[in-house]
């Protein structure tokens, strides 16, 4: 292996102590919120629930829960051959929910190449192991707009819901 393959393949492999890391010093009282890339990371999978092609269950319908437009591009990236590739948010959360995202020692995330290809592409590929580099200032601003969609949806249900509330008060 030449270096940028081994410097990739240690990048990857490192993603699983990463997160242990990160959860066992959350779990046992610890504030890792100054481990640059670490809010990012969080932000980033607290999104999950609201990135998904259909509707999830609710007690009825009353209830509701916010979704974000799932072929909304999070950001573009380049693929390993050169190629750009628009990095969807349901790309986006194949990646964090059947593979990873890692923090690199500078503090960007690193994220599975499922992020940047459709199931069919990444299949189809060789070499599974390229990984998707986010820089952790933009990818924070991104993951902000995000957040302030569904705090809007979810505010606006609320807000109505408050408003029926009144008129059954009166």
């Amino acid at each position: 292996m030449n270096r940028e393959q081994l410097e990739r393949t240690i990048s990857y492999n490192h993603h699983a102590v990463t997160m242990s890391e990160l959860a066992i010093s959350i779990l046992t009282g610890n504030n890792p919120l100054d481990i640059k890339g670490v809010r990012e990371l969080i932000g980033l999978y607290l999104l999950i629930p609201y990135i998904t092609n259909s509707q999830l269950d609710k007690p009825d319908a009353n209830h509701n829960i916010p979704k974000l437009d799932i072929n909304t591009v999070f950001t573009k990236v380049i693929n390993q051959d050169g190629s750009l590739s628009e990095m969807t948010l349901d790309r986006l959360r194949n990646a964090i929910c059947h593979s990873f995202v890692a923090i690199t020692d500078a503090g960007d995330l690193l994220v599975d190449d499922r992020a940047s290809y459709d199931r069919k592409e990444h299949d189809a590929l060789t070499d599974k192991g390229f990984c998707s580099r986010l820089e952790s200032r933009r990818t924070r601003r991104r993951l902000v707009e995000l957040h302030h969609d569904v705090l809007e949806q979810q505010v606006n249900i609320i807000n109505k819901l408050k408003s029926e509330l009144e008129v059954c008060n009166e």
